[in-house]
Formats: structure tokens, C-alpha cells, sequence
């Protein structure tokens, strides 16, 4: 077995890894109408995010592989379910644009960075955009269920889709302001890479 292959299978880096692949059961449970268990599915998927990096931790098995697939992981997460959510018509497709933007850019800090090497981690909003995006598609989707789709349940139903849409707005809010620090913190790393040199 290669040093990669032992690397990446390591249990906190399969946990991370099995969120795509409740990620993919997600869309396969919606794609057939099953919505409570697309729910469920995708509420596993959001707890994997916080229980990786509690085993990271508690084992000693913090490595900048995990670091790496955690961040993969969590942008797939987010954007798997806003497409979802688009395709559904919860939410707008212009919703997608800042999301998409911010992801490319940080992304690309987050590369230049490595190359001066260095590292920009994650912060405490970058944590809560990802938060945010993922636990309000419970509310976004709810009023689909069954018990929820008669007349009686339509307001509750109708208040959990704003909370929703309110939630993923907040996320993508947060996104971008997760970016600025982003940027800030790469600034800083080009400053001192830079410092010296003529112009």
C-alpha cells in the first residue's frame, strides 16, 4: 500500500470521504421523491463535517491531506445542494454566481498561497458560511414532506421555506465575508514574499 493510500484511510479522512458519498445518495433519494430520507441523508452528511475533525484531533491524525479533503468536501456539500435547491426552484439561479465567484477566488488564494509556502486556514466564518448553507436546506426542503404537504400545514410549511431561504442567504453572506479575511490573510503572506524585492 502506497503512503497516499494510507494517508487517505485513515478513519477521520473516511469519514470526511463518506460524506460524498451521502452526498450522492441525497441526490438519488431526491431524484425518486424520498424526500425524508434525502433529508436524513444530507443531516448525516452535515454532522460527518464537525465529527472528522473532532477524530483528527483526538487520534493526532491532523494532516494537511485532511485538511484538503475536508475543504473539497464541504464546497461539494454546498454546491450539490444549491443545485438542488435551483433545480427545485427554492431558490434563484443568480444565487449561484457570488457562491461560485467566492469558491474561485479563495480557492485560488488558498493555491498561490502553497506555491509561496504557506497556508491561509480556515476561520470561524468560513465554518458558519458552511453551516448555515447546509442545515437551512432541512427547512428549505421540509414542507415537501408528506405530513406537511396538506392544507392544514400549508403556513408552517410556506414559514419553513423562508427560514430556508433566509438561512442560505445568510450562509452566502457569510461566504463572502469569509472571503475578505481570506483575502486578507493572503495579502499579508504576499507581503512578506515580496518583501526585498524590486519592483
Amino acid at each position: 500500500m502506497t503512503s497516499f493510500a494510507r494517508a487517505l484511510l485513515t478513519g477521520p479522512n473516511l469519514i470526511t470521504l463518506s460524506r460524498l458519498m451521502a452526498l450522492m445518495l441525497v441526490v438519488v433519494a431526491y431524484a425518486f421523491d424520498a424526500v425524508g430520507l434525502a433529508l436524513i441523508l444530507g443531516a448525516v452528511a452535515g454532522a460527518t463535517d464537525n465529527l472528522d475533525g473532532w477524530w483528527a484531533r483526538k487520534s493526532g491524525q491532523v494532516s494537511r491531506l485532511g485538511e484538503i479533503l475536508d475543504q473539497f468536501c464541504d464546497v461539494s456539500l454546498e454546491l450539490i445542494l444549491l443545485v438542488v435547491a435551483v433545480g427545485a426552484r427554492r431558490l434563484p439561479l443568480v444565487i449561484l454566481v457570488p457562491y461560485v465567484l467566492r469558491e474561485i477566488w479563495v480557492i485560488s488564494l488558498r493555491r498561490y498561497a502553497i506555491e509561496l509556502g504557506q497556508n491561509i486556514p480556515s476561520r470561524f466564518s468560513g465554518k458558519l458560511k458552511t453551516g448555515f448553507l447546509g442545515w437551512s436546506f432541512i427547512p428549505l426542503f421540509a414542507n415537501q414532506l408528506p405530513w406537511l404537504a396538506g392544507p392544514s400545514w400549508s403556513r408552517l410549511g410556506h414559514g419553513l421555506l423562508l427560514l430556508g431561504q433566509g438561512g442560505i442567504c445568510f450562509g452566502i453572506f457569510m461566504s463572502l465575508w469569509s472571503a475578505t479575511s481570506y483575502t486578507k490573510d493572503f495579502a499579508r503572506i504576499f507581503e512578506r514574499a515580496n518583501v526585498g524585492r524590486k519592483p
